[in-house]
């Protein structure tokens, strides 16, 4: 299998862009090896394709596993496929989906859909030794690449040679535990159903945000000393500069009884007052920036879920004056100095995805008149000190 592997890497760019079906490269791709892995999975539930295009070669030449309970085309549902780089530097072992299905049913929105799907999916796996991120084929927007960049749940990759059987066997075996996974829990639903399902919820969580702002002021009752709708002046200031860690026991008695109810309630409302603030300050920067189309595009993603990993969806304009998206998590205190603050692993493990584009709004002393804020972006893990304090417990059952 993996001489197989690295012969296709090695000689895939060589020569005419002409399919020949007469020469070693095809009988590898399309033949010899899909029928290696095919030997090696031994189930009649799946079925084992290779493809180096039709007429001319494609840039993207793949082999797929697919289920044929679910599909037995790559242009439709879920399967696990070997793709490789158009520059063939490598390959990806993937559980992907079809984007040509993407495409008849959402035509301009195909991208954006499909990476919702995929999102949903990954959020559903656990843990794996596979990727969260985006894989990179060297697609560019329009082409087959970049529809199975935005279509991919989880990858792992593979550089030209530097991967060996074991290793591409015991990934394959993973992989086709996940991938068994889902179809034991799609047995009752149409893999369509469960997009429409998901785009509809997407479509229902995302509030532009002046909606968002009346929405949270009805939720909210009035604070007592400063109206809710009162009409704050952040002050921005540098990160940790306010940061504080004295008088811990001040905050964190050892004994007592805390009355749980009533401190939820303070943390839902100081958090849906950072919220407004959040996106009242996004909408005015982009429009300090000339950028009125923008901040009306500003929305509030989290008011049905808190499985999106942000509460915000956002945009920055680079010098070019091109728009990009920022996807902000809010997190917000009463208190007047700087303190720790919870983060899910959700929240973590997508702004490892999002990266530069991910952003923790940071808002302390909300409940004055000048609260205080600043924004970081990138990964959660690179700009915060981490302390695992919670942990996840599920019955072992009996011995």
């Amino acid at each position: 299998m993996k001489e197989k592997f690295q012969y296709i890497l090695d000689h895939y760019n060589d020569g005419s862009r002409i399919v020949d079906k007469t020469t070693e490269l095809y009988s590898v791709l399309v033949r010899l090896l899909p029928g290696e892995i095919k030997d090696f999975i031994d189930s009649p539930d799946h079925i084992v394709k290779g493809s180096m295009g039709q007429g001319y070669k494609t840039d993207y030449p793949w082999i797929a596993v697919l289920n044929r309970n679910l599909t037995t085309s790559t242009q439709h549902g879920i399967y696990i496929v070997f793709l490789f780089k158009r520059d063939m530097s490598g390959f990806y072992l993937s559980l992907d989906q079809g984007i040509t299905h993407f495409d008849k049913m959402f035509r301009s929105n195909k991208y954006e859909y499909a990476q919702k799907v995929a999102e949903y999916f990954r959020s559903q796996l656990g843990e794996s030794s596979f990727s969260t991120g985006e894989i990179s084929l060297g697609g560019k927007r329009g082409d087959l690449g970049y529809g199975y960049e935005k279509t991919t749940v989880v990858a792992k990759y593979y550089p030209s040679n530097q991967f060996n059987e074991d290793m591409l066997k015991m990934d394959l075996i993973e992989l086709m535990d996940i991938y068994d996974l889902i179809i034991q829990h799609m047995s009752t639903k149409s893999y369509d159903s469960v997009i429409k399902n998901i785009i509809e919820e997407e479509q229902d969580a995302v509030i532009d945000g002046d909606s968002a702002i009346e929405q949270i002021k009805d939720i909210v009752d009035p604070d007592d000393s400063i109206p809710f709708g009162y009409n704050r002046t952040m002050q921005e200031v540098v990160p940790y500069s306010d940061l504080s860690h004295r008088f811990r026991r001040l905050t964190t008695p050892k004994s007592g009884k805390i009355d749980y109810l009533k401190k939820a309630e303070r943390d839902a409302k100081a958090g849906l007052l950072g919220e407004e603030l959040a996106i009242k300050f996004e909408q005015q920067r982009l429009i300090d920036l000339g950028r009125e189309d923008l901040a009306d595009k500003v929305s509030w993603v989290s008011k049905r879920s808190d499985a999106y990993g942000y509460v915000i969806q956002s945009y920055n304009v680079d010098d070019s004056g091109s728009e990009y998206k920022i996807y902000i998590e809010v997190k917000t205190t009463s208190n007047r100095v700087d303190t720790e603050f919870f983060v899910s692993r959700n929240e973590v493990d997508r702004s490892a995805e999002l990266n530069k584009n991910y952003c923790v709004f940071r808002i302390y002393d909300v409940n004055s008149e000048y609260p205080k804020f600043y924004k970081v972006f990138g990964k959660i893990e690179d700009n915060f000190i981490l302390d695992p304090v919670t942990f996840m417990a599920r019955y072992k059952g009996a011995a």
